[in-house]
This record gives structure tokens, sequence and C-alpha cells, in this order.
């Protein structure tokens, strides 16, 4: 294809989306892409879910850190207590102070393993998910400024047609005035101006409906007319077309819903393993530093050992592993595990539906070119033949050979083999850009 819609896209940081001059929005179908990329607001959305997605995965790699941990305590023990140096039991009152670093870290935990592989999984799911939603705007957009400009044409059809009713009524009255026709003559001639004045006006108002369709589609708030497009669009060109198994191959390894549904399977899988996980042994190591301080109110202060002293002989130190499986949970975790098997299945056949879908979507764009194609071709032809039968009937009419009846005959078949050839050519542009859009 000569579109090069996604490079322009890619660009989208340095690129100019449109310019203003004299109060006028001067836009091309590249730069409503770019324009809607950057004031779509589900755009932002999606974009703050990748980011959601990705704190989500932080904080699944953050469970492979170990937990830290300082704890200061001061107890106050009145009545019968054991005396810790003794290690009797004593009616006094005592103070004391602890304090404590601990840490821990599951050494082996299967089920934080698969978490993490879920959420990495997601983040790449998210990511494709708003490349999905990207590409469905931009096709609606394409498809909005293409009406835009089949109205447009469309209406200089129905100008031409409203100026050639304006010329032969000026020759009518001058006709009429030098005795050579009848006022029957002229009173066809002016209906037929007031069919083509009001087909006018209703080409203006579908053009000015499109247009502000597509302004709502982009997010901006402009006059309709001071806006003026660009025709950029290329000739249709049957060769710039290649084979079919070529946008097969792409839009299975490219686009993002097959990309999306590829995600899917694995976060599924993931999931299967962290359920699992749930009744696997877990394997965990912990250490703890720890130091005292204890003083009797009944005592005489001066007896007892200084407080720094006390905590620098009762520190210790102590390492440990704790190794736990679990043995039964009332067959909940089985069940789970059941329904993560099926949750996957379901993934495995949804991504098999969403590929069948894609060769089909890229399969009918490939056909609905080919028929654009052919269509454009034979309505050129039709299009010859019907500008000289319509050349032919105006010096006919204007020799006075035949009425006004047969004349606008002529020329609205003229306007038919002409509207012909235009919707052939946007249907053409619409399913290329589109059959870009969809393997890009």
């Amino acid at each position: 294809m000569k579109y090069f819609l996604l490079l322009i896209i890619s660009f989208l940081s340095i690129g100019v989306t449109h310019s203003q001059t004299n109060g006028e929005l001067e836009l091309t179908l590249e730069g409503c892409f770019i324009l809607a990329i950057r004031n779509n607001l589900d755009l932002k959305q999606n974009d703050m879910e990748v980011e959601k997605q990705k704190l989500l995965s932080n904080r699944a790699k953050w469970h492979f850190l170990p937990d830290v941990g300082i704890g200061i305590t001061q107890d106050y023990e009145f009545g019968f207590n054991i005396e810790p140096s003794t290690n009797t039991r004593v009616n006094e009152d005592f103070l004391s102070n602890d304090m404590y670093l601990s840490a821990s870290m599951d050494v082996i935990n299967f089920s934080n393993f698969s978490s993490f592989k879920r959420a990495k999984a997601s983040v790449k799911k998210s990511a494709a998910d708003a490349k999905i939603a990207k590409r469905d705007l931009l096709l609606t957009i394409a498809q909005f400024y293409l009406d835009v400009m089949f109205n447009d044409e469309y209406l200089k059809l129905l100008n031409n047609q409203l100026a050639e009713s304006d010329k032969q009524i000026n020759r009518l009255n001058d006709a009429l005035s030098y005795g050579y026709i009848a006022k029957s003559e002229l009173y066809d001639a002016i209906a037929e101006h007031a069919i083509d004045k009001k087909n006018v006006e209703l080409g203006e108002n579908s053009k000015k409906r499109a247009l502000l369709n597509l302004l709502y589609l982009l997010n901006y708030n402009v006059d309709t007319d001071k806006v003026v497009f660009y025709d950029n669009l290329f000739e249709v060109d049957e060769k710039a077309l290649k084979d079919k198994s070529y946008y097969i191959d792409k839009v299975l390894a490219n686009n993002p819903i097959a990309k999306s549904a590829d995600y899917a399977v694995d976060i599924t899988k993931a999931l299967i393993g962290e359920v699992r996980g749930r009744v696997l042994p877990k394997l965990s190591l912990k250490y703890q530093v720890e130091s005292f301080y204890v003083r009797s109110l009944s005592e005489d202060n001066e007896d007892l050992f200084p407080f720094k002293t006390q905590y620098r002989d009762n520190k210790t130190n102590s390492i440990g592993a704790t190794l736990s499986i679990p043995v039964f949970n009332g067959l909940k975790n089985s069940y789970d595990v059941q329904v993560a098997k099926l949750d996957h299945e379901k993934a495995v056949m949804a991504k098999q539906v969403v590929n069948n879908n894609l060769i089909f979507e890229v399969e009918k764009a490939y056909q609905d070119i080919g028929d654009a194609i052919v269509e454009y071709k034979s309505s050129n032809e039709v299009l010859l033949s019907s500008a000289e039968s319509f050349r032919t009937s105006k010096l006919k009419y204007e020799e006075g050979k035949i009425n006004a009846f047969n004349f606008a005959i002529a020329k609205r078949n003229l306007l038919k083999s002409e509207l012909d050839v235009i919707t052939a050519k946007y249907k053409w542009y619409f399913n290329s850009v589109k059959l870009d859009l969809i393997t890009d």
C-alpha cells in the first residue's frame, strides 16, 4: 500500500497535526489521526490502565524482597512476676524495655512466582488493549474523514448540476424574449433548477453533519465553516495490493487483538500456577537481633546495671527457617484449580476465535478492495459514455431537438455515473486504510 499512516503516527511527538491560518483549521487524514490520539480521553484512560498494571507488576516483584521491621516496647509489670536474674517468682514491680530488628524472606513460594508472571502478562495485555482502542479510533476517524471528503466531492457534482440549470434558464429566458420557445419549456427548466437547488442544500447539510461527527470524534471545537481539508489521498492503484497471504501473516503477527488474546492465555496459565502454589510447600528464612532492659521499681536504682550495659549484654541474635506444608483446606483449592483450568481453556479457544475473525476481516477488506477496483474501472467507462451522452443531449436541447424532460434525464444519468465513480473510489480508500491499520 502507498499509505504511510502508521509511520506518521509513530512520530506523534514531533508531527504537526494541523495548522491555523487566518483562523482556519487545515486538516489532512494523517493530521486527524494525530489530533485524535492527542485529544481522545478514552485513549488517555487506556494509557492510565497500562501505568496501573505496571505498578501492580512492580508490587508483585516486591514480594521477593525481604520484610524488615523494627520494634520497641515498654512494659510495666506489677504484682507477682518472674525476677529475670534469679528466675524466681517475686512480688515486685518491674519496668522493661525491649528493642528488636527482624527480617524475613520467602525463599521458595511457587504462588509468588506465578503471580509475578501473571502481573507481567497483564502489563503486556493492557498495552495491547490500548493499541486496540487506538486502532479502532483511527479506523473510525478514517471513516468519518473519508465521509467528509466524499460529501465534499458529491457537493461539487451537485453544484455543477445547479450551474448547468442556471445556464439553461438564462438561455431559455433569452429565447423566450425572442419568442423562440413556449413558456412551458422555461417552467420545466425552472422546476429542474429547484430540484438541483434542493439537492445542493441537502448536500451542504450532509457535509456539515459529517464534519461535525469528525470534529466530535477529534474532541476539537471549531466553527465548521473554518475547516479546510486537503485531499492528500492517492489515486486508485490495483498494483499497490499485495498477495492476500501477506496480509494474513501480518495480521496474525502484529495485530494487537491477536497479541491481547495471546497474553490472555498467558495470564490464565499463570493463574493456574498461582492457585496450585497455595498448596505447595513454602520455605522462608528469618533473622532477628534483640536486646532488652529491666529495672525493678522495688529495689534501689543504684544497684542496677546501667541501661547501656544491659542492652549490650542482653543482645541476642537468631536465624531460622520455616517450612510450611499445607495438608488439607477443605478441597477449596482443588476446585479453584479446576476453575482456573477452565478459564485457561476458554482463553485458548478465544484466541482461536480471534485469529479466525482477524483472517476473515482481512479477507473481507481484501475482497472489498478488489470489488472497489472493478467498480471504479467500470464506473469510469460508464462515465465516459454518460458524459458523451450528456454533451450530445445538451447540444440537441439547445437546438430545440429534445425537451427539458429528456435533457434532465441525461443530466441525472451523468450525476449518477459521477457518483458511482466517487463511491467506488472512497470504498477503495477506506478498505485500503482499514487493511493497513489491522495488519500493522
